[in-house]
C-alpha cells in the first residue's frame, strides 16, 4: 500500500495546526488511492516517528514524504532525512522517498499576488 506523509515544521501559534490540517485534508481528497497523514518536525504533535508507525500499522510499505516547507533548509537537508532513515531501518520492508519542498513555482507567485491585493490589516 502507498502512503503520503505531509511534514510541517510545527508551531505554538494559535490556529497554525488547523491550517496545516486543512492542507493535509485537501491532499487526502486529491490522493484517494493512498493513506494520507500529516505530522510535524518539532514543537507540535504528532511527530514523524509516531506517524510513520501509524501508516506502517495500516499496511503502508511505500511512503512518499511531502515537506510542507518553502525551501530546503537544515530540516529538509539533514534533520528529516535522518529521522526517516531511522524509521525505515526500524520498519521491515518500508520504502521511503522524499519530495522537494514547495520552492519556486509560478502558481505560488499568483497566490502571493492575490494575497497582496486582497484584504489587509493595519499593524
Amino acid at each position: 500500500m502507498k502512503g503520503l506523509l505531509v511534514i510541517g515544521h510545527g508551531s505554538r501559534a494559535a490556529g497554525a495546526k488547523e491550517v496545516f490540517e486543512e492542507v493535509v485534508s485537501g491532499l487526502g481528497d486529491r490522493f484517494g488511492d493512498r493513506a494520507v497523514e500529516g505530522c510535524f518536525m518539532e514543537i507540535s504533535n504528532p511527530q514523524i516517528p509516531e506517524t510513520v508507525e501509524l501508516l506502517y500499522s495500516r499496511g503502508v510499505r511505500e511512503l512518499v514524504v511531502l515537506p510542507y516547507f518553502l525551501f530546503p533548509g537544515v530540516h529538509i537537508l539533514s534533520d528529516i532525512p535522518e529521522i526517516l532513515r531511522e524509521c525505515a531501518d526500524s520498519h521491515s520492508g518500508l520504502k521511503i522517498e522524499m519530495a522537494k519542498p514547495i520552492g519556486y513555482h509560478s502558481k505560488l507567485i499568483d497566490i502571493l499576488k492575490e494575497r497582496a491585493e486582497g484584504e489587509t490589516e493595519c499593524i
